[in-house]
């Protein structure tokens, strides 16, 4: 039993499920998880002393996480 072949497809379709409403998202995902790190470092840095400082660096953690997932496809060649 062989495994299914993981080439790279050289005329750039895009897989199944993949449309034109997608790329929009792709790029907000790339393009926040690259400048999110620019807030949430400078808060981490400030201090952790308050709840609400620790959630909302907290929650900006786990939007950069899923910026980071929706934007990994982005200009991928």
């Amino acid at each position: 039993m062989s495994s299914p072949s993981h080439t790279h497809d050289p005329t750039g379709a895009s897989p199944p499920g993949h449309g034109p409403l997608l790329r929009p998202l792709e790029a907000v995902g790339f393009w926040a998880a690259v400048a999110l790190p620019f807030i949430y470092v400078p808060l981490i840095l400030r201090g952790l002393d308050t709840s609400s400082m620790q959630l909302t660096v907290a929650v900006l953690i786990v939007v950069h996480l899923l910026a980071l997932i929706a934007g990994h496809r982005y200009n991928a060649d």
